[in-house]
């Protein structure tokens, strides 16, 4: 099962994988390759700040990695 999450002001979505990094996907637009830090286990969980360019991952290493994008 994955999750899915799209950012604040609808640009971009966030997906769980069975890696070490989440992928972050454009909806529209060229950008692509981004990814989040790395955990050592993989991402099972991603989300977005309601009103901010700012993301959440957790992993199955018990880590959580909050990122800003800017």
């Amino acid at each position: 099962m994955h999750e899915i999450a799209l950012d604040f002001d609808g640009k971009r979505i966030l997906v769980t994988s069975g890696l070490v990094r989440a992928p972050i996907y454009q909806v529209q637009g060229h950008e692509s390759g981004l990814r989040t830090l790395a955990h050592s286990a993989s991402v099972t969980s991603v989300d977005w700040h309601p009103t901010l360019p700012m993301y959440i991952t957790g992993s199955a290493d018990n880590s959580v990695r909050v990122t800003s994008i800017l």
